[in-house]
């Protein structure tokens, strides 16, 4: 009994010992972030002259990163006290306030009322700042899923790509009210930035703000470096090479193939059209007149099918679509491909994987429910088209002949060519500004599918370089996985290499890394070398069950019966299904090892809450971007900005700007 007594106390105490570095390290790690915690007052000092980004976050101590407007190093400190300004954002659905949970996804008449005004309970070097920089606020939201978007004076409304961009502005000391109106079929946001700075021109604001964007987009990076990252890409550095070269070969491609085949595509759509009124010139009888001839018309409806000149100019206009909103794929594949790049810079390859195998899913689920309802936006808009068309080329065609049907064939092709003069003006260019929407709805739609096609490409031909770690599976890559006070101490390391050592333990966890890379490695044969021409996967469309989609509708508008919308919405790709995806298992994918079974027992550096706080701010560098373009001579934003006083203030206030991230939910 008196041995195991003395073993008992033997052990307490190793583990004391043991445990000593461990508590120590927890002291002196309170009593930094005890250290870091500074007031408002001083916060306000250090702000001076620097760009200030932060998140809007409720209540509690707030981080706030600082960088020289010039670039360079940044530093954080963590402030108790008040923002200088006050963030209200209150939604409404179909009348009734709700909560922002609850409005998103859905449908309605959604209101969004964004407030932001100086802060008079703040510390009074605080109060400065919102006393003499000028307010800017904006956010976007996602075209998908919005029918329609207004908003009350000196709002500005600009779409950009997938993206329509809201902001507004206050002069300084001001506060700035921003009421906007969506019509959502399925609501979402992005998160609302709000900007404070001065200038002394428009045009100088709106370069503060693209500044201002572009220090956000490097932010993270330069947090990395100060958490002690290499500042290069370390590990990473040949496959993010590698990730570079493809982008700008999709970027490349997407130029090359987008100019060529929108050529393709008029030639195409003209000669479609020539088709169709050529067939329904052939069917015309008595006295032309200005106006369509309906039995005419339902004469060239029955050549829409069949082997005709007019099916065949339907079949060669549907490729032609197909073809052009095709070359869009290398777009999404390029932005996709950068989205990949950056977050390897954030956050290394650890969960890539998972990511890349979660936006396949998504964006190629995006990009077929765009793809069928571009579709349908198409078939529709070419009936008051098509029937417009018909009006001017009768008109044209009438005058020329003097009404005379001998003589139409005769004139056809002139009459075409006035036609076609006329196809930007009145009505005829009214309706095809609605083919044009269709058609950027098609293109749209395949920027999605091709950041799909990308991401499931890069899964496949790099499964090394995404395996946490390596794919190797021996101890010496398990090692290399631990955080560093376990990698690098040497009591931790031997403990770490007997765990690895049980056969129910750390050699279970080996073989079955050992496997996983074997079957990424036979996986990666059956594929053969990487191919590095393109990310693209080609649509599996079928042009020609694509006539009723872009003919027939005209059909119906004259009583003939289906208008091929019931097909345009039954799939995204032509009645087909895409092409099998060669995604590796879900199990191949998974983690190679639990490399740390200590998980959050012992203290080790972690940015991770800074990498998330810093990707958020960067998220807004977009509606920055556009914000600003809303500040140029014909901007919406810029009348109001120039008419209020451009600076007034202290040189250390006028010198700081201020980007606040206001999460949207």
């Amino acid at each position: 009994m008196r041995r195991a007594w003395i073993r008992l106390c033997a052990a307490a105490t190793v583990a004391a010992c043991a445990a000593a570095p461990c508590a120590v390290a927890v002291a002196r790690a309170c009593g930094q972030a005890a250290a870091a915690v500074v007031s408002a007052d001083a916060a306000a000092s250090r702000f001076a002259r620097h760009d200030v980004f932060t998140t809007a976050a409720d209540g509690g101590d707030r981080r706030y990163y600082l960088e020289t407007p010039e670039g360079g190093d940044v530093t954080s400190v963590t402030v108790r006290g008040r923002l200088p300004w006050t963030i209200g954002v209150d939604y409404a659905l179909d009348g009734p306030n709700v909560d922002a949970d609850a409005l998103w996804d859905a449908g309605g008449t959604v209101q969004i009322h964004v407030h932001v005004a100086p802060d008079m309970r703040a510390d009074e070097a605080m109060r400065r700042y919102a006393q003499q920089l000028r307010l800017f606020a904006t956010f976007t939201l996602p075209t998908q899923g919005v029918k329609d978007v207004s908003a009350g004076d000196g709002v500005a409304i600009a779409r950009h790509g997938d993206a329509i961009v809201v902001s507004s502005t206050a002069a300084p000391g001001e506060a700035l009210d921003m009421r906007v109106f969506v019509e959502a079929t399925k609501f979402s946001m992005g998160d609302i930035a709000v900007a404070a700075l001065s200038a002394d021109s428009t045009a100088a604001y709106g370069d503060a703000l693209r500044t201002l964007g572009a220090q956000s987009a490097t932010l993270t990076q330069a947090v990395n470096k100060q958490g002690g990252g290499s500042g290069d890409d370390g590990a990473n550095a040949e496959f993010l090479a590698t990730l570079t070269q493809l982008r700008d070969q999709e970027r490349a491609l997407a130029e090359q193939r987008i100019a060529e085949l929108k050529k393709a595509h008029q030639q195409a759509f003209h000669d479609y059209m020539a088709a169709y009124v050529g067939s329904y010139t052939t069917h015309l009888s008595g006295s032309i007149g200005t106006k369509t001839q309906m039995t005419a018309l339902m004469g060239t409806a029955g050549e829409l099918n069949g082997d005709t000149p007019l099916a065949h100019a339907v079949t060669a206009l549907a490729t032609a679509v197909n073809d052009v909103s095709d070359a869009y794929q290398h777009i999404g594949a390029a932005d996709e491909v950068d989205r990949i790049i950056t977050r390897v810079r954030q956050q290394g390859t650890g969960g890539l994987a998972d990511d890349l195998k979660q936006t396949a899913g998504e964006q190629a689920r995006i990009g077929t429910q765009m793809y069928s309802d571009g579709q349908g936006q198409l078939s529709r808009a070419m009936i008051p088209y098509s029937m417009a068309y018909t009006d001017v080329y009768t008109s044209e065609l009438n005058d020329l002949t003097g009404g005379d049907v001998a003589r139409a064939g005769a004139a056809s092709a002139e009459a075409i060519e006035a036609t076609n003069a006329r196809n930007g003006t009145g009505t005829l260019g009214d309706d095809m500004a609605g083919v044009d929407a269709a058609m950027a709805t098609l293109a749209s739609a395949r920027e999605h599918t091709g950041a799909a096609n990308a991401a499931e490409q890069i899964l496949q031909r790099f499964p090394d370089e995404l395996a946490d770690g390596g794919a190797a599976g021996g101890d010496g890559d398990v090692r290399m996985q631990l955080q560093p006070v376990l990698r690098d101490s040497p009591l931790m390391r031997a403990a770490y290499d007997q765990w690895l050592r049980d056969p129910l333990g750390g050699q279970a966890r080996v073989r079955r890394a050992a496997r996983i890379a074997d079957a990424e490695k036979r996986q990666q044969a059956a594929h053969g070398v990487k191919d590095m021409s393109t990310l693209v996967t080609p649509s599996s469309d079928d042009a020609a069950a694509e006539i009723s989609k872009y003919a027939g509708s005209v059909t119906a508008s004259i009583g003939g019966g289906d208008d091929g919308a019931g097909a345009a919405g039954k799939s995204g790709d032509g009645g087909r299904q895409r092409q099998a995806s060669k995604t590796i298992s879900e199990d191949q994918w998974m983690a190679l090892v639990d490399a740390n079974p200590w998980e959050r027992t012992f203290i080790a550096p972690d940015a991770q809450p800074s990498i998330d706080e810093t990707v958020r701010i960067a998220s807004v560098r977009q509606a920055l971007d556009v914000t600003a373009g809303e500040l140029t001579d014909d901007g919406a934003l810029a009348d109001g900005v120039a008419k209020a006083p451009m600076r007034a203030g202290t040189g250390d206030v006028l010198g700081t700007r201020f980007l606040i991230v206001h999460a949207a939910r």
